[in-house]
This record gives C-alpha cells, structure tokens and sequence, in this order.
C-alpha cells in the first residue's frame, strides 16, 4: 500500500497538466450568468467540470464532491496535454482513464469495450440522455441524479458560462471525448466514481456539443461504462495534492448548479 501511495504522489508530482496556450485563453469571464453555487453536502447538486458532468446526491461530503472534480480537471487536462489537437478522442479517453487509475483511484469493475451509437437524426444530449437509461438503468439512483443533472444542463441558455464550459475543449475540434458520472459515497469514507464515457468523431469541424444534432454520415458516437473506486486514505492524502495542482485553473474550469 505504501509504494501504491508513493507512485500515486509521484505521477500526481510529474503528470503534466498545461494544456496549450490557444486553449487556456478560452475562459469563462465575461461570459453572463448568475454565480456557480458553492458545492453543498445538504443539496443534490451538478458540476461542470471542463467538458465532463458529475452529480452528487446529498449527503455526499463536501471534501469529497471538491476532491472528486478537482481529480476529473486534472486528468482531463492531462488528456487534453498529451492528446491537444482535437482528432483523437479515443486516445484523449484513454489517456484520462490512465490518469485517474496512477493518480489513486482504482478499477471497481472493468471498463465495458466502446459501443457505437446510431445517432442520425440525433441531438448530442438527447443521445446522451438514451444511452443513460440503458447503461445506469440497473442502478436507479444513479440513473434519476445524472439524468436530473443533464436535465437540468439541457435547459441552460446555450450562452451560459455551464454551456459554455462543457463545449470549449470540442470546438474548433472534429473528435472529442467526455464524461457523464455519478458519485456515490461509501460509509467508510471511500467514493465511487460510476461513469458513462462517450466520444464524438465528426466530419467537420465541431462548433457547440451539447446541442450539436448528428446527421447522414456526419458524426458518430461511442460510449462505455466505467466504475471507478478510491478510498478513504487516498482521499485523505492525494486529494489535497491534486487540489495543489490544479488551484490556478479550477475557479475558471469547475462550475456547480444546484438540482
């Protein structure tokens, strides 16, 4: 367990997380809408963080809803580093799955093979909000918070800075990966991270994603399932060491809203 910690400090240490400038300069000031609420035990809450969604039903923690959005930045912004131009999300996946597993989270189950969608005719969240129901349909509880935090995203002005959080790694790309997740906290103080992986491969350049609508041989989607596990002493000691690394970036890339 020791040396798991130790190289768990180590590649939270050494993983590069800056992305490129072009990229950066893509932020949320400015942009018009009410505050994000800060993240509250006592409430089911959303957040958009970069381009993933993550619910969390209440009575999951405070330091465990910041510490799991704050470890979903950093391995996106490790993916988006590694794999920057746009043209390949099933490496960018791939990439943020690796992260997530070196940086102190585990496998609770294996990841489920990529499933090509039919999504002709198809707008990227309605799809989204299909896929969910047969993927989370066993898990209930899952199920009805991400789908009440999609939902409640759906009907954002697409001008809003949650909007506008979600779409800024796809546009000006034609390929782009994301989460849909539900965190589900443990009574030993551990967390699961129970997460619906999708990516999008498009012909054309993407300019929104929430609201893009798919047509004739224009894009294609691919989901899988992953459940992912940390416990409580990782929690404990990587999470603040995760926090450290992405401080400066966080308040423009992690925004809540209540359910």
């Amino acid at each position: 367990m020791a040396e798991e910690l130790s190289r768990a400090l180590d590649a939270i240490r050494d993983i590069d997380i800056d992305v490129p400038e072009v990229w950066q300069e893509r932020g949320l000031e400015g942009v018009p809408g009410d505050e994000a609420p800060a993240l509250d035990a006592s409430k089911a809450q959303a957040a958009v963080v970069d381009s993933n969604v993550v619910a969390f039903p209440e009575g999951v923690s405070a330091q465990v809803r910041n510490a799991v959005s704050d470890w979903m930045l950093f391995a996106q912004r490790a993916a988006t580093k590694k794999h920057p131009k746009g043209t390949d999300s099933a490496q960018w996946a791939d990439e943020y799955l690796d992260v997530m597993l070196a940086t102190g989270w585990s496998l609770r189950e294996s990841a489920s093979a990529w499933s090509e969608e039919s999504v002709s005719g198809s707008v990227v969240h309605q799809k989204i909000l299909d896929v969910l129901a047969v993927v989370l349909g066993p898990v209930p509880a899952a199920l009805a918070i991400v789908t009440a935090a999609l939902s409640s995203l759906q009907a954002m002005n697409e001008d809003s800075k949650w909007i506008t959080l979600f779409d800024r790694r796809g546009k000006s790309a034609t390929s782009v990966g994301f989460s849909v997740a539900n965190v589900e906290a443990q009574s030993d103080g551990a967390a699961a991270l129970r997460s619906v992986d999708f990516r999008i491969e498009a012909s054309k350049t993407l300019t929104q994603v929430l609201f893009f609508k798919f047509t004739h041989q224009e894009a294609s989607m691919f989901r899988r399932g992953v459940v992912l596990s940390i416990s409580a002493k990782n929690l404990e000691r990587l999470g603040p060491k995760i926090a450290e690394r992405v401080a400066e970036m966080a308040e423009d890339s992690i925004a809540g809203y209540d359910l």
